[in-house]
């Protein structure tokens, strides 16, 4: 075999595996994996999010510290769906169905802060939401 022949033989494998490694990434993303951001203490976020989307943040918090979460939002209308809400949850589990939701904690202020002491080291998710659309700023501290 000549040197051109090896070439394309190998440019050719090369293709297949790219192609394969890109339907495995699509894979992933249709299976719901999803991006997840690191945050440090204390953080402020700004973000937009809307539709049945969310945007979410993991913090590390040691036993005993509190950890507050505070949720504000540019208020926007629109004349057929509203006034526009954001909203968030904090869930001990990586996953966004709400099975992990602690069970610790006070919300107030209609629901746009949360605080609680942490009963376990660990890592705590908080889960943005809105409807239909918001253009937000979530500040995450621990103290």
């Amino acid at each position: 075999m000549n040197l051109e022949a090896m070439r394309a033989k190998v440019l050719k494998q090369s293709l297949c595996l790219l192609a394969i490694a890109i339907l495995f990434g699509v894979a992933s993303v249709a299976q719901g994996q999803e991006y997840v951001k690191r945050l440090r203490n204390p953080a402020s976020v700004k973000g937009i999010i809307g539709g049945e989307s969310h945007n979410s943040y993991v913090i590390r918090v040691q036993k005993g510290q509190t950890l507050t979460v505070q949720i504000s939002w540019r208020q926007e209308h629109d004349k057929d769906l509203g006034d526009n809400h954001a909203e968030f949850w904090v869930g001990d589990l990586p996953d966004f169905d709400g099975n992990g939701l602690v069970k610790f904690g006070k919300e107030s202020t209609d629901g746009r802060r949360w605080s609680g002491k942490v009963p376990k080291t660990g890592d705590y998710y908080v889960y943005v939401m809105a409807h239909p659309t918001a253009y937000y700023t979530l500040r995450v501290t621990i103290k």
